[in-house]
């Protein structure tokens, strides 16, 4: 909750007041706005999880983890894994397996 509220909305004041006068900021700003929104959209997804989890928990469910410091990877493909870590298993497991994964030759996995 302290993610999402403290450092995700607080961000998203500041590049929205910055990004909404882009026209009158020097590059500078605009470089400070792209920070701050890079703070927010962390705090937003990191935070969401976090709560999605804790609140799971309350109810006796445990979700599996979603997010694991994405910012810190070393190349897209690692970034996208570590941003939707349950996103990326559910196309495994229920759209990719089940249509052939990579049985079959090239015309199975183009499919």
């Amino acid at each position: 909750l302290f993610k999402k509220i403290v450092i995700a909305d607080n961000c998203a004041e500041f590049a929205n007041q910055i990004f909404n006068n882009s026209a009158e900021m020097n590059g500078s700003t605009l470089f400070l706005g792209a920070i701050f929104f890079t703070f927010q959209i962390y705090g937003d997804f990191s935070g969401y999880s976090d709560i999605a989890i804790g609140t799971s928990r309350l109810f006796g469910f445990d979700l599996k983890q979603n997010f694991a410091f994405p910012y810190f990877s070393r190349d897209m493909a690692e970034f996208w894994r570590r941003w939707h870590i349950s996103l990326s298993t559910w196309f495994r497991d229920y759209l990719y397996i089940p249509l052939g994964g990579s049985r079959g030759g090239t015309w199975m996995k183009v499919r």
